[in-house]
């Protein structure tokens, strides 16, 4: 980038001490590639993102301080990164877990909760690009509410969540139809094994939704000495044990926990629409097992009386005590953070799926350039000071009201205003406005 003019105007907007908090957060990535100016790239390409909150590459390099008259160059620079045959995104791939490792060493957490979440991306008009797929996608619903098939590519992550900052220890754009695809459950062992590779000596536990309720998931869970809790969704059969008669007897999982003792009652803090409601839960709990596993299961039930209905969680976590099933189901509970992830990555904040390069490789690149603008993004609201933080958020339009949400979105936007108020002024500075066309006219 052109160094920007070190105008009065300028020195009022922290353009440089941003561009310092992004050199910083991205050295575990930049120094993993083989040349510096590669390293430059990606610190561009975070700014540029930041600033045009998108990963479309034209609007990327609208966002940075230029004196050419054209945005053309810049552009170019990202065509280049995007296409250079010296890295791979899985260069990027390796900066992005060294920085989840630095995040783990620095909050020392005493259990690491990883989500795992398959999610679909939506390319609805795409029908010609490499490796587009048909995906599943209920957000929004089709117009009878349920799900719909569309053009899309699939993901998988793996992303720390009881962090005050989150950390992703796998990510992969991958494509059903390229030859580099086995299963999605082959992408759930990977993302499994390489969280373990990489937190060998943390206490794990993976949480899934429903839908991850699989024994294969569980048998790959235990292979690494780790422990999950996911959400049950199919009726399947188990075996549970039978004090009065001594055996082991057949069961249907789903069935069998509507009728369980429930000894716990916990009140439960919800957050819906801005509004934090508290809602009492029951908790029970039960022993069983599955053929297949090695180690038995436990299924625990929370019960919500108002609504009449009941969660079953599945874990390997031993539960004995009241206390142990409030644990199981406190780390289940910051699954929804991933959530919140997604959102910022796809809708107001980043907008992943609006991508337009025609590789795959190219969109596995630009995918974790995404991720790492929204993962510094985190970083700054974590980092920065309170006053700082607040003045950001003004910029990018608190209104000062009781109402105001005070979150990424208009801090994101905040950000981006500072880079392109200083592109703006840059561009100004090496190329005035013609007045006197206009009043010449």
């Amino acid at each position: 980038m052109n160094s920007i003019p070190q105008s009065d105007k300028l020195a009022d907007l922290p353009v440089a001490e941003l561009e310092a908090a992004i050199t910083q957060f991205l050295k575990p990535v930049t120094q993993r590639l083989p040349d510096k100016r590669l390293g430059r790239v990606v610190r561009l390409a975070v700014q540029g993102i930041s600033s045009s909150q998108s990963p479309l590459i034209t609007q990327m390099a609208r966002g940075l301080g230029r004196s050419s008259k054209t945005i053309w160059a810049m552009a170019k620079r990202f065509y280049r990164f995007l296409s250079n045959p010296r890295l791979s995104h899985r260069d990027l791939l390796k900066g992005l877990y060294a920085h989840a490792q630095q995040t783990v060493a620095h909050y020392a957490p005493e259990y690491v909760v990883v989500a795992l979440d398959p999610v679909n991306f939506e390319k609805p008009y795409t029908e010609k690009l490499e490796g587009v797929s048909t995906v599943m996608k209920s957000t929004p619903p089709a117009l009878d509410g349920k799900k719909r098939l569309t053009r899309g590519y699939p993901a998988m992550t793996a992303t720390i969540v009881n962090l005050p900052v989150p950390a992703v220890t796998y990510a992969n754009w991958f494509s059903y139809t390229t030859a580099d695809f086995l299963s999605q459950n082959y992408e759930i062992e990977r993302a499994i094994r390489l969280t373990h590779a990489l937190f060998p000596t943390q206490s794990l536990r993976f949480v899934g939704d429903a839908g991850l309720d699989d024994q294969k998931i569980f048998r790959q869970i235990m292979q690494v000495q780790a422990q999950g809790i996911i959400r049950a969704y199919h009726n399947r059969l188990i075996e549970v044990y039978n004090d009065r008669l001594d055996r082991w007897e057949t069961e249907h999982l789903l069935d069998l926990a509507g009728c369980i003792l429930l000894e716990v009652d916990l009140l439960v803090d919800f957050t819906h629409a801005r509004k934090v409601r508290q809602v009492k839960v029951q908790l029970g709990w039960f022993q069983f097992r599955l053929p297949d596993l090695p180690q038995p299961m436990w299924a625990l039930v929370v019960h919500h009386p108002e609504e009449q209905r009941d969660l079953v969680l599945l874990t390997n976590v031993p539960i004995a005590t009241p206390a142990e099933a409030r644990l199981v189901y406190d780390q289940w509970r910051h699954r929804p953070h991933i959530e919140h992830t997604y959102r910022f990555q796809q809708e107001a904040g980043l907008d992943v799926e609006d991508m337009r390069v025609q590789s795959l490789e190219a969109m596995r690149r630009l995918f974790v350039l995404v991720l790492l603008t929204a993962l510094f993004v985190y970083q700054i609201a974590q980092s920065w000071p309170e006053p700082a933080i607040s003045w950001l958020r003004s910029l990018g339009g608190k209104l000062g009201l009781k109402t105001d949400l005070d979150g990424l979105y208009v801090l994101l936007a905040g950000i981006g205003a500072v880079f392109a108020t200083a592109a703006s002024l840059t561009f100004a500075f090496h190329h005035p406005f013609p007045f006197l066309s206009i009043r010449s006219g």
